[in-house]
């Protein structure tokens, strides 16, 4: 099968004997497992590799939220875009553990304690919506909730996916449906008499480290939370305490009372003889899958072609038993999954691979790319090339071109040439960000129903491949990507995509203005040009209602890549009030054709490069805001921290300070100096340069540290000692009054008064 949307583009290869013995695997069993938490890094990564990696099984983690309201130790990506980087930390930890990745429409707003505000801004019945969705599109035999769903979660939100989690068993298990789930457990509970281990100390043949080991390499790529986990060798476990369901607390198996063998895909069928047949069929498959991975070796996976091939009849033969109109949907879904498995399969013994490539990594609507899909056949064994196309779910203009079915002699390379463009001028955009959000939720109008709940919409472009593998028909699929050499990483791939004709971006995005400065702002706009013919037009400035009116500025490009710079200058009202407004800017092509966007692509590498739409426009916040007398202020950044620009913006004469400031300037020529949030864990040099930083507050500088984790508690950073409870306090509703205690302090009064 193609890689699930959102992963990472590997370099082309067939997969060797680790990914041909790990779909055997799957091939020999019939386990379904679905766990349920509310944000990225709630999963137990252990319960999630034990049983993927160790068992063979399908295993999927259902995440509420995509965790836009955490923290970014990494960069300044915060909310939306933070969502993004998680999305991806969840899939590349998923590509370790073995399991799936699913979502539902929530935005995670933040910290709360509370279910009831959780249920205002997460509608129950839409989240149990998109649960439900997810879960009966995966079919979980075993159903497990990471939280209770009472106050002992702590956060609110956590609250909720317990309640859900344990509303998807309770709906689907009172159902008629021979694949409704069996049990229900929970997994981050206090030990109860029903709660049992599950060891993950064993050790993975192909990788040689334990299940636990696994786990925590799969944990650490959750970067962005500051999740690294060591991996340990020796025994280790997890544990799950038993709800409802199964055959009761008593029996402590995991999949206690499911039938997991191969055979147990036919009990959904309602016809008793056709029921027999796929039973018989699937029998077969599993002796010869269980016979071709135990004879499995390094330099024999040729070998092990000719019963992939048998495996994959038999499942056609049993595919074809299947009647729709009988209701046995669900075995035609479980018998795809592994027919879908059993090609991959057969190509990775047979040694085929497929490659698809463009000739850039961006296109704009009329603007073609030339697409390359190569098939290599380094195995023993002709190939038959029967057809090769390209398919786009954003209905790009794929060119038509012949079948051009082709032999592939062992050893040889062959290619194919294909043409595809935008159809339309929506560019590629995560689907549930094609609309605004909705109070805390995803707007998933027109969204199509299998793609609701997944992390990403499938690529802009595949190639499809249709060939034959010892006289077998199978079906290939291939992302197409775009690739250049990084003189110091070598081959790096990124997603083929689809952006605007024309580009535009404003800087900075906000502004926040003292009224009592008059001055003009300028305002720096890039238009870049995604077309190969010369543009020209203007691009249209409207300022907030009251405020003086902005010419229009002409624009010409001359290709594809061209960007042009303007300066837009920025005058106040006269009678200046306080308030908000906002400046937008829209770029007028000659054909009347608007842009009033540019595409950002989230670039961190650990995870692939990920777009998102950014607004041509700047927020203003105008107020009354008075400054004492400053020189000079020094400040240290932190994560995710863009404090300095605001502190800048409003006229505080800022200083950075670097390592070689904190270690060995002069300090005692701030007015102030201000640590940014959790900087104690980002600037290194902080925490070595503390002492230097309290001999200055000891000759009477004034030292602002904001917010820090318990890492600045535990390094004695602080002038007197602090402690911070485990868990920490909270403010968790932003909207609670707040009692000044000593309104006449000077710290409320100067040089702004600060009330309720």
């Amino acid at each position: 099968p193609a890689p699930a949307p959102g992963y990472a583009l590997e370099p082309a290869s067939s997969g060797g004997l680790v990914a041909l013995d790990r779909l055997l695997q799957k091939l020999g069993v019939h386990q379904r497992m679905l766990v349920v938490g509310a944000h990225p890094d709630d999963e137990d990564n252990r319960l999630l590799t034990e049983v993927s990696r160790e068992r063979g099984a399908e295993v999927a983690y259902l995440s509420l939220s995509r965790g836009e309201g955490g923290q970014n130790l990494l960069g300044p990506d915060l909310g939306v875009s933070l969502g993004l980087v998680r999305t991806q930390e969840l899939l590349g930890a998923r590509r370790i553990d073995g399991a799936r990745q699913f979502f539902s429409r929530a935005y995670d707003f933040g910290f709360t304690r509370s279910l009831d505000e959780t249920w205002r801004l997460w509608p129950k019945e839409v989240l149990l919506e998109d649960a439900l969705r997810v879960a009966r599109r995966f079919r979980p035999q075993i159903v497990v909730a990471l939280f209770s769903g009472t106050p002992n979660d702590g956060h609110g939100q956590h609250q909720a996916s317990g309640v859900i989690g344990e509303a998807i068993y309770d709906t689907l298990a009172a159902e008629q449906s021979p694949s409704k789930p069996t049990t229900f457990y929970r997994s981050y509970v206090d030990d109860t008499p029903n709660t049992f281990d599950i060891p993950t100390g064993d050790v993975d043949p192909l990788t040689g480290r334990s299940y636990h080991q696994i786990a925590a390499a799969s944990r650490s790529l959750h970067r962005s939370q500051d999740m690294g986990a060591i991996q340990p060798p020796g025994p280790n476990k997890t544990e799950v305490t038993w709800v409802k369901g199964g055959e009761g607390p008593k029996a402590r198996q995991l999949f206690a009372g499911v039938d997991t063998r191969l055979t147990a895909i036919a009990t959904g069928i309602g016809d008793p003889a056709r029921r027999a047949r796929v039973d018989g069929r699937l029998r077969k498959v599993a002796t010869l899958v269980e016979s071709t991975r135990a004879r499995l070796v390094p330099t024999g996976l040729p070998e092990a072609a000719s019963p992939i091939a048998q495996v994959l009849s038999e499942l056609s033969a049993a595919r074809s038993e299947i009647d729709p109109r009988e209701g046995d949907s669900a075995a035609a879904q479980f018998l795809d999954e592994k027919i879908a498995l059993a090609q991959t399969a057969l190509a990775t013994a047979a040694e085929v691979t497929v490659d698809a490539l463009s000739d850039r990594e961006t296109t704009a609507p009329g603007d073609p790319l030339e697409i390359k899909v190569a098939v290599w056949n380094a195995g023993k064994q002709p190939v038959s090339v029967e057809s090769v196309e390209l398919v786009s779910p954003d209905s790009w203009e794929i060119a038509s071109a012949a079948a051009e079915p082709r032999e592939v002699a062992p050893g040889a390379l062959s290619e194919w040439v294909r043409k595809a463009a935008p159809a339309g001028a929506v560019p590629t955009l995560p689907y549930f960000l094609r609309r605004p959000l909705a109070g805390a939720m995803y707007d998933w109008t027109g969204v199509p129903e299998p793609i609701r709940g997944e992390p990403f919409q499938p690529p802009a472009v595949s190639a499809i491949v249709r060939l034959r593998v010892t006289g077998t028909p199978i079906v290939l699929t291939r992302e197409v990507a775009w690739r250049f050499r990084d003189q110091a990483q070598g081959e790096v791939r990124r997603p083929v995509r689809a952006v605007p004709a024309l580009e535009l971006n404003v800087d900075p995005d906000r502004i926040v203005w003292p009224v009592s400065q008059k001055n003009e702002r300028r305002l720096e706009v890039t238009l870049t040009s995604n077309l190969p013919a010369p543009q020209s037009g203007r691009i249209e400035v409207t300022a907030p209602a009251g405020w003086p009116a902005i010419a229009p500025i002409a624009y010409s490009t001359t290709g594809r890549g061209d960007r042009r710079f303007f300066e837009i200058p920025l005058r106040p009202p006269s009678p200046f009030p306080a308030g908000r407004g906002t400046v937008r800017t829209t770029a007028v092509a000659a054909d009347g054709t608007k842009s009033s966007s540019s595409v950002r692509v989230l670039d961190y590498p650990h995870i692939p490069p990920t777009p998102m739409a950014d607004e041509a426009s700047v927020e203003i916040v105008a107020a009354d805001i008075r400054l004492p007398a400053l020189t000079r202020v020094g400040y240290v950044r932190g994560a995710s921290d863009r404090v300095p620009e605001a502190l800048t913006a409003i006229g505080v004469p800022l200083e950075i300070l670097d390592a070689k400031s904190l270690q060995s300037g002069d300090l005692s020529r701030f007015d102030a100096i201000v640590v940014g949030s959790r900087a104690y864990e980002t600037a290194p040099a902080l925490a070595r340069a503390n002492g230097r930083l309290l001999d200055y507050a000891r000759a009477g500088g004034l030292v602002i540290v904001q917010y820090q984790q318990y890492q600045f508690v535990e390094g004695n950073y602080a002038p007197y000692k602090i402690e911070i409870a485990r868990p920490h306090d909270r403010v968790t509703d932003e909207t609670a009054p707040v009692k000044v205690l000593q309104p006449e302090s000077p710290v409320f009064r100067t040089p702004n008064p600060i009330t309720d």
